[in-house]
């Protein structure tokens, strides 16, 4: 059996105390094992670009029709398919702002949502469907909130990611709910990370 490569995103503002970041890094290593790979980005530390005018022009030339222009604006892009492309099990650690996703995360999807390369549209003698193109086994959401219910209709986070990540093919998305995290007592939060070590892949 191959090791398990784990993919490792954090998009919580916060670089010491953080919830999600201290949960996500404990389900990271609970998943990878002793003989597990992970990888991580920061999507804080290393913000990356949002959707230009350059970048959808690339996106929508063929590949053999690029230039060197286009290859350039959709560099990063590439960069952070490969590494989701190459996983096995992804970990975002999506901490929930004002009811939604961190814009961090946000331009992460953006990055990673391409036509022909995650996703595609399927053409036959039925209606046309998109078929997802990317084989991670299994998402983990690290979503600790500020008391919002998980799945109330105040949630926008999880069912958006739910939705977008499936779009690209990966329909087991499983959430680690943390909501309330900084309201928990001793007893409560060890609770929850023993769980979390109870998890194998």
């Amino acid at each position: 059996m191959t090791a398990p490569r784990i993919l490792t995103l954090y998009s919580s503002g916060r670089t010491t105390q953080s919830a999600s970041r201290e949960l996500a890094d404990l389900l990271s290593i609970t998943l990878a094992g002793e003989s597990g790979v992970i990888t991580t980005r920061d999507l804080v530390a290393q913000p990356l670009p949002f959707v230009d005018e350059a970048f959808v022009d690339a996106s929508f030339t063929p590949p053999a029709n690029r230039t060197a222009a286009q290859v350039k604006a959709l560099a990063v892009s590439t960069d952070v398919l490969d590494e989701l492309m190459a996983a096995d099990q992804l970990v975002i650690a999506a901490p929930m702002y004002n009811y939604s996703i961190p814009a961090a995360l946000k331009a992460w999807v953006d990055m990673v949502a391409r036509a022909n390369e995650s996703f595609r549209y399927v053409f036959d003698d039925g209606d046309p469907y998109v078929q997802g193109l990317v084989k991670v086994r299994t998402v983990w959401l690290v979503t600790p909130t500020g008391g919002t219910p998980l799945g109330s209709d105040m949630d926008f986070a999880t069912g958006y990611l739910k939705y977008v990540l499936g779009f690209m093919g990966m329909k087991d998305v499983r959430v680690i709910d943390a909501a309330g995290w900084r309201d928990l007592d001793d007893a409560l939060k060890a609770a929850k990370r023993d769980e979390i070590r109870a998890l194998s892949a």
